[in-house]
């Protein structure tokens, strides 16, 4: 049986990459403008491009309110596309606007970059520390909600319903047009 073995090869997460802006942004850009930028230098993993120089990727205006409820202009990088799908990047210092055309943007991938074989693969790690303990052999979780008695179980029997009485009919007299009225002796 064979074992499965973890990537062959990898970039960690915080690789430096850097980018060049391809075009300006003004001090006064609002949510949800956009400038292009590309990879400076090819990013490779023993000796394979994983991602060009040149790779496309963009700057994107956001909005951020502080903890004292002002709304401030945040820029990050976005859609920075490799072969191997969409790789996180975070510049290493926050992109204060005006951007100008040329300038570099210091950044690192969030992500790990291996290789698998012929295969390159981008894993997210997660956010917080996974512990590897296990809850103890005699802990048994509290159920979300308690069932509620089967309406059928012993010994809580459902009284049923009692018959509502028919009311019985009298006969009554109708008179009939042209009869004579009889008399009783």
């Amino acid at each position: 049986m064979a074992a499965a073995k973890g990537p062959e090869h990898g970039l960690p997460a915080g690789t430096p990459v850097v980018f060049i802006a391809d075009g300006s942004l003004d001090a006064h850009a609002r949510e949800g403008t956009t400038v292009n930028l590309h990879l400076r230098d090819a990013l490779t993993l023993d000796g394979i491009v994983v991602a060009p120089a040149g790779t496309r990727a963009r700057l994107i205006v956001g909005g951020h309110t502080d903890s004292a409820g002002i709304r401030t202009p945040s820029i990050t990088i976005d859609r920075v596309t490799i072969h191997a799908g969409l790789l996180p990047v975070r510049s290493l210092t926050p992109i204060v606007a005006p951007v100008t055309a040329g300038e570099t943007i210091d950044a690192a991938t969030e992500a790990e970059i291996g290789r698998d074989g012929d295969r390159i693969t981008i894993r997210i790690p997660f956010p917080f520390p996974l512990s590897a303990d296990r809850p103890a052999a005699y802990y048994t979780p509290t159920p979300a909600r308690t069932a509620p008695p089967h309406p059928l179980s012993p010994g809580r029997a459902r009284p049923l319903p009692t018959a509502t009485p028919i009311p019985a009919t009298t006969p009554t007299s109708v008179p009939v047009p042209g009869a004579s009225p009889t008399k009783a002796p």
